[in-house]
């Protein structure tokens, strides 16, 4: 299971450190101010801003710039965020002139707002949109710095309700903001005491309720609440304090019920709570073909009974390929998008290899879902963006996603992603945050498929969709009901697999893995980790697990027929950073290419490929050793002195070596059955 919460979270986190004070000239604020952002708890990040003054063409504007930084992890990876945002004020009314921000995790989005003569000029360079926005009377510009319509209705006013329209500058949109007084309360922040308002924001466009606390003196923002998110006003002391928050609690939702076999789940009912963000939910966008909802949806708070019994497209009627969609409904599942470049020529060119062919755009579909799930390598962080996945080979899914998005735009498929959670036997079988792809097929509507899972073709009854953009963040979830496959499975272990079954020793950790048969399948029980579905063996006697081919397993006979030992492969792929500052004159010209520093994602540390005592070697700054790589075999893979790690180098189209991808080898004598 793969998290795409990165960027929705960013976003979010982004909007809702904007604002300072209010109610008094920007000159009259602090120069520079600390907040501090918790995350269930846990003190993550910080943010610091600074107020100056520049010229522009000979005119003095204000400048506010504001830099945040929050320390998270996801899935053993980190996934760190940087958000730096910058506003232009006119220093005779206090009003936006501009506004700009950047949010980086592994990829990057840049946003640009100018305002003038009642417009808001909105660009996004990553994909090169542009949309001039006419800005009504009643819209409210807001310039991150003071809240005067607040200030006037709730805190020296009686309002008690409210709603605005507002522009939203991140997304460049005219949204709905409604407000509800919730009452006055006393802060102790920062070493003083203040008097706030409290209230409640409900932004229709994003879907995101918030707790706002102003100070009743000028309307600064002090504190806020959202999705537990807790930011406030601090001494710049709490960044030497921060510490990663591990975001498992937030993504996953455990209902101990373990389904190893995960596409074969035909049928499942669910019951649910699940604050949603993103994008607003109505109970009515709950429901489709292949997903029903009972239940209620209250400023998207989700609580409710799913049913999912998704229907499996063979391809019946499928459109023509090359696709020509004309329908002005599908133009937006057809063109770029944010972080998903559909125009960029280098996926254009390998969408075209990939689909050269396809007797029809379903077949053309899968063909590019396939190779998506083939060739792109689970990792947190991921590459985020579709042409950062494509050129790094590795993400989670939300990056598998936008990548097969793009491709599928390419060759004038329209696609989707879609947004919400999936069932996985992790922490004992859960629910978490995921996203998948649909495209749409004609007469047929949407397809879902999922190349993160392996499901090329279909997904299983374990995805819950909810929408678009939207977020997941579990409160409770339960497994009413299931059912694999036609219902009916056998009891009996087929004869060709009961031979695996039993229990294989983890020597070096002195621990067990278990093959066992459940739900119809050969499965791995995975000490302290899951159960994994196995695929039954290939042509070459491995068995891959049914989700993901970054583990493998085979198995090793006696004289008599016997299973005697299981190897567990396990498969990591580095991607290269960057080429050594200098080689040595002795250096092989056929190793030269080999050489650098390569990113292993999760821990975050830098492998060095290196010449070493007249061979090849890499330092593995994990077990503080240096390993050196005597042999190379008829295939070109290099084999360390232990014979337990196995090293390929791949090159791209121009023969520069791109990654670096480490097979390391676990052998697990059986158990004898006492």
């Amino acid at each position: 299971m793969k998290t795409i919460f990165k960027l929705s979270y960013a976003l979010a986190l982004s909007a809702f450190l904007w604002t300072t004070a209010a109610g008094q000239s920007l000159r009259d604020l602090p120069k520079s101010e600390t907040f501090a952002v918790e995350i269930s708890g846990v003190l993550c990040g910080y943010a610091e801003s600074e107020i100056s003054t520049t010229q522009v063409d000979g005119k003095e504007f204000l400048v506010l710039k504001r830099n945040i930084l929050a320390k998270l992890s996801a899935l053993g990876g980190g996934v760190d965020m940087t958000i730096q945002n910058k506003f232009l004020f006119d220093p005779k009314t206090d009003k936006p002139v501009s506004i700009e921000h950047v949010v980086a995790t592994s990829a990057e989005i840049y946003t640009n707002t100018k305002f003038e003569n009642g417009k808001a000029f909105f660009t996004d360079s990553r994909n090169g949109e542009f949309r001039e926005i006419e800005l009504d009377e009643d819209v409210i510009v807001e310039n991150s710095i003071n809240y005067p319509h607040l200030m006037k209705d709730f805190i020296k006013g009686k309002e008690s309700e409210k709603s605005y329209r507002v522009f939203d500058d991140m997304k460049g949109v005219v949204a709905t903001k409604s407000y509800r007084l919730l009452g006055k309360e006393v802060l102790e922040l920062n070493g003083e005491k203040w008097q706030t308002t409290l209230l409640e924001e409900v932004n229709r466009e994003v879907g995101t309720t918030t707790k706002l606390w102003l100070n009743d003196a000028n309307s600064e923002l002090l504190k806020l609440e959202v999705a537990g998110r807790l930011i406030y006003l601090a001494d710049e002391s709490v960044k030497k304090d921060i510490q990663t928050v591990d975001m498992e609690s937030m993504l996953f939702a455990r209902v101990n019920k373990m389904i190893p076999n995960i596409p074969d789940i035909s049928y499942m009912k669910v019951e649910a709570s699940i604050l949603s963000g993103g994008e607003w939910i109505t109970q009515e966008n709950l429901n489709f073909p292949g997903q029903k909802f009972s239940g209620t949806v209250t400023n998207n708070l989700i609580e409710g009974v799913f049913e999912i019994e998704p229907f499996r497209y063979r391809g019946e009627n499928a459109p023509s390929f090359p696709a020509s969609f004309s329908e002005e409904r599908l133009k937006r599942y057809l063109g770029p998008e944010k972080l998903i470049e559909s125009d960029n020529p280098v996926l254009i060119a390998e969408a075209k290899k990939i689909t050269s062919g396809s007797e029809n755009s379903w077949e053309a579909a899968v063909r590019l879902s396939k190779w998506v799930s083939d060739n792109i390598r689970g990792a947190v962080p991921g590459g985020t963006s579709a042409i950062n996945t494509y050129n790094t080979r590795e993400g989670e899914c939300g990056s598998h996603s936008r990548l097969l998005t793009a491709f599928c735009r390419t060759v004038g498929i329209p696609a989707r992603l879609s947004v919400g959670c999936m069932y996985t036997p992790y922490l004992g079988g859960s629910f978490g945050q995921h996203a998948w792809t649909e495209v749409y097929m004609g007469d047929v509507g949407w397809v879902a498929i999922d190349a993160t899972a392996r499901e090329f073709d279909f997904i299983d009854a374990g995805h819950i969709r909810l929408g678009e953009a939207a977020s997941f963040n579990p409160k409770s979830m339960k497994i009413l009901q299931y059912k694999m496959g036609s219902g009916k499975v056998a009891d009996q272990v087929p004869k060709e697999l009961a031979k695996y079954i039993g229990k294989y020793l983890f020597e070096e950790k002195n621990s067990i893995f278990e093959i066992l048969y459940r739900d119809g399948s050969l499965a791995v029980n995975i000490p302290g980790s899951q159960v994994l579905a196995l695929y039954p063996p290939d042509e070459k006697g491995i068995m891959y697990p049914k989700l993901t081919r970054e583990i493998n397993f085979s198995f090793n006979e006696d004289l008599y027929g016997n299973i005697a030992k299981m190897k567990l492969q396990q498969v990591f792929l580095l991607p290269k950073k960057s080429e050594p500052e200098n080689i040595d004159e002795n250096v092989p010209e056929e190793l030269r290419t080999l050489l650098g520093v390569y990113l292993f994602p999760q821990p975050q540390s830098e492998f060095e490929v290196l010449y070493k005592d007249g061979m090849l070697a890499f330092n593995n700054p994990l077990a503080n050793q240096v390993i050196k790589l005597p042999h190379q075999n008829d295939e070109g893979v290099w084999i360390d002195e232990s014979k337990s790690k196995e090293i390929e180098f791949v090159k791209d189209g121009d023969g520069s070596v791109i990654r670096m991808i480490i097979s390391i080898n676990l052998y697990m004598p059986k158990q004898t059955e006492i």
